[in-house]
C-alpha cells in the first residue's frame, strides 16, 4: 500500500472511496496544494484519502484533517501516519481532526497512532438556507 499526494487528475479515484459525499473539483484542487493531503492506494485501486491543511491558530499552526476516509483501519492508520509525517516535516507539531463518535474504526486508528480522543465536542451552526433546513453535516468534516 502506498500513500501519495494527489492532484485534480485523481478526482475519480478519490470519489471511488468518498461514498455518498463526493468531492468537488474545487475541493480536490484546494487540498492538492496543501502538502498535507494524501491518497491511499494498492496498485491502481484507491483505498482512502486524507484531506488536511495547515491552519494558523494565532500562536501556533495546526494541521487540521478535514476529512479522512478509508476502506479499513490499516488504511486509516497509514493515512494518519502520512499526515503526521507531513506536519512534522513542515515544522508543525499539532495535528487535529473532529471525530464522529459513530466512526469506531477511525477512533481505534487514532488511538493506535497516538492521538488523544476527547473530551472536546464540536458545536455547529449552519446559516442561511442550509441552516433553515437543519443541515449540519460537512462542517469541518
Amino acid at each position: 500500500m502506498r500513500f501519495r499526494p494527489f492532484s485534480e487528475l485523481d478526482i475519480e479515484r478519490l470519489n471511488q472511496v468518498a461514498g455518498n459525499r463526493p468531492l468537488s473539483l474545487g475541493a480536490v484542487r484546494h487540498f492538492a496544494r496543501t502538502g498535507h493531503s494524501f491518497l491511499a492506494e494498492e496498485g491502481e485501486t484507491p483505498l482512502g484519502f486524507a484531506l488536511a491543511q495547515a491552519v494558523w491558530q494565532g500562536e501556533a499552526t495546526t494541521v487540521l484533517v478535514t476529512r479522512l476516509e478509508g476502506r479499513n483501519k490499516e488504511v486509516l492508520e497509514g493515512l494518519l501516519q502520512a499526515v503526521v509525517k507531513s506536519a512534522y516535516d513542515a515544522g508543525v507539531y499539532e495535528v487535529a481532526l473532529h471525530l464522529d463518535p459513530a466512526r469506531e474504526e477511525l477512533a481505534e486508528a487514532l488511538k493506535a497512532q497516538g492521538f488523544a480522543v476527547g473530551p472536546l465536542v464540536l458545536a455547529v451552526r449552519v446559516l442561511g438556507s442550509r441552516g433553515a433546513r437543519g443541515e449540519t453535516r460537512g462542517v469541518l468534516e
